[in-house]
């Protein structure tokens, strides 16, 4: 049975963004990276934008349940060099040099959307590196490019209209969210946005993935290096235990991305959410990260 995990609250999210990186040496080049919490040590892959903020972030519900969060800045994010990994292979090499220079031996891969290929290399090119590995609205498969959203990035001006609509119009602005981010009727829609929006504290997480994607200049070339056209993983290479966790009604990442990972990852486990690209953490957030947590434990 799964258990309930701690829940990262508004101050905890807080101290996330509050952090302060250092930058690496690796063999493939700089890499910066911030690191919080004890335990077992988890690689927390920022999604498109993001950065090692983002990473943190997406991690602080494992860090608060007793693991070691180690979040870097993927190449053309923040303090990172695109030089140090243009292609995701290059990207899961850095990643395989980072954990040389941290002197970590294998670790758990937790991967968030635009993350996922970064995740999937470095568990198929390095795979005595990666204990575990969970994908979470991972992005596994070329898709289309958004317009021109990967040359100009996420204006600050929309992502803090955005944070402050979401303290101040709570329930629209999460219909408006859940209708860009799934393919759910508006009915269903209106309904969930309803019912999140009267529960307390639960927008705190996205929230903080928002403000975690400001400062757009310095995330820009990272983002339009993500969407350049690439070629996937070959994930016949990974071998340890896998979970992908994906929302059924996810359009920023469709759900074929998932079906795909867990086609050719031998033995892969798929765990399918209600919801958008929002679900893990907003929608399905009493039941995906506590499925995580205790299949990070054997506990299923």
């Amino acid at each position: 049975m799964a258990i309930s995990p701690r829940s990262p609250t508004s101050g905890d999210l807080r101290g996330c963004l509050a952090e302060s990186p250092r930058v690496v040496s690796t063999r493939s080049g700089p890499v910066e990276c911030a690191e919080r919490g004890n335990g077992e040590p988890v690689l927390a892959l920022h999604g498109t934008p993001g950065g090692w903020d983002q990473g943190l972030v997406a991690g602080e519900y494992l860090r608060l349940n007793g693991f070691r969060i180690i979040a870097p800045s993927r190449p053309g994010y923040l303090g990172t060099p695109l030089s140090t990994g243009r292609t995701f292979a290059e990207q899961g090499d850095a990643l395989a040099a980072l954990l040389d220079a941290l002197e970590i031996d294998r670790i758990i891969a937790f991967a968030v959307s635009g993350g996922g290929p970064a995740g999937y290399e470095l568990a198929a090119r390095h795979p005595d590196r990666v204990a575990k590995l969970v994908q979470v609205d991972g992005v596994c498969i070329p898709g289309p490019i958004p317009g021109g959203l990967a040359g100009i990035g996420v204006p600050d001006a929309l992502l803090r209209a955005q944070i402050w609509l979401l303290a101040h119009a709570t329930e629209p602005t999460l219909r408006v969210l859940l209708r860009l981010f799934g393919s759910e009727s508006t009915a269903v829609r209106s309904e969930r946005a309803a019912k999140l929006a009267a529960i307390p504290g639960r927008t705190a997480l996205l929230e903080a993935t928002f403000r975690s994607s400001l400062g757009s200049a310095r995330r820009r070339q990272g983002m339009k290096n993500d969407f350049t056209p690439f070629t996937p993983a070959p994930l016949e290479r990974v071998s340890c235990p896998t979970l992908i966790v994906h929302g059924r009604s996810d359009t920023a990442v469709p759900p074929s991305n998932a079906e795909y990972a867990h086609e050719h990852i031998a033995g892969s486990e798929l765990y399918w959410m209600d919801g958008s690209h929002l679900a893990f953490g907003l929608e399905a957030a009493d039941t995906a990260p506590a499925y995580v947590l205790g299949w990070l434990r054997d506990e299923h």
